[in-house]
């Protein structure tokens, strides 16, 4: 269960121009997928909970400079477009491409493609040039289809990226509104990660069919291993 959590202040943003009938906003959207990360601690403590949070700690920084880059499968060069990787990058941090965006309207939000999918991540060897970087190994991840914003980290964090069912979102019409939200990650899920370690999950995040983050959570460590099942759940009251 979760320890703590906070509605994400993107998603009031967009419920108010929802209910001020406000036709400009993204249109309203279902809960429909959920993150769980190794990031949202402090010292293996976890945090309180952000409601600033776009995304899960886990996922990395933005770079400040923003830009996209190419990451390809075998090889140890990263090419970025609009980056500035020298001011923003430095030997010895790791690297990967940011979740593909889902998210409608002006501004993609970071929910990330529905399913397990995850980034590899790349540590850095040499900041070569404002659009280039040299990583210590060849990038294992698979080839970014477009060019992707990138995440930086000082160690690689694990991510695991689930759709929900729709069993697993319950809708209450009662007053107050009561939302209740299971992720569910099965014993045969996110078992390792890139390293070849288990898991260690602190935080837990729910996002909308935009890719807008809904809620953010942080709990006591749970280790995934295999033939363990882990169960976080949330009641957002309205």
């Amino acid at each position: 269960m979760a320890s703590s959590a906070k509605i994400q202040n993107g998603w009031r943003e967009i419920l108010a121009r929802v209910y001020a009938l406000d036709a400009s906003t993204q249109a309203q959207a279902d809960i429909s997928r959920f993150k769980i990360g190794e990031g949202g601690s402090s010292g293996g403590v976890p945090i309180t909970p952000d409601e600033t949070y776009t995304d899960l700690e886990s996922e990395g920084a933005a770079l400040a400079s923003g830009g996209t880059a190419v990451f390809t499968n075998g090889i140890k060069i990263v090419t970025g477009t609009g980056t500035n990787f020298t001011a923003d990058v430095s030997a010895g941090e790791w690297i990967k491409p940011g979740p593909t965006f889902s998210g409608v309207g002006a501004t993609p939000q970071s929910a990330g493609d529905p399913g397990s999918e995850y980034d590899e991540w790349g540590e850095v060897d040499t900041v070569d040039s404002p659009t280039q970087i040299t990583l210590i190994s060849n990038y294992t991840g698979a080839t970014t289809a477009v060019a992707r914003e990138v995440r930086k980290a000082a160690e690689p964090l694990f991510t695991f990226r689930k759709t929900l069912t729709t069993a697993d979102v319950l809708y209450s019409s009662g007053l107050p509104a009561i939302t209740e939200v299971t992720m569910n990650v099965l014993s045969g899920e996110a078992n390792s990660d890139q390293l070849g370690n288990d898991p260690d999950f602190y935080e837990c995040a729910v996002f909308d069919s935009n890719g807008v983050m809904v809620a953010y959570m942080t709990m006591d460590l749970q280790t995934k291993i295999v033939g363990v099942q882990l169960v976080n759940v949330i009641d957002m009251v309205f």
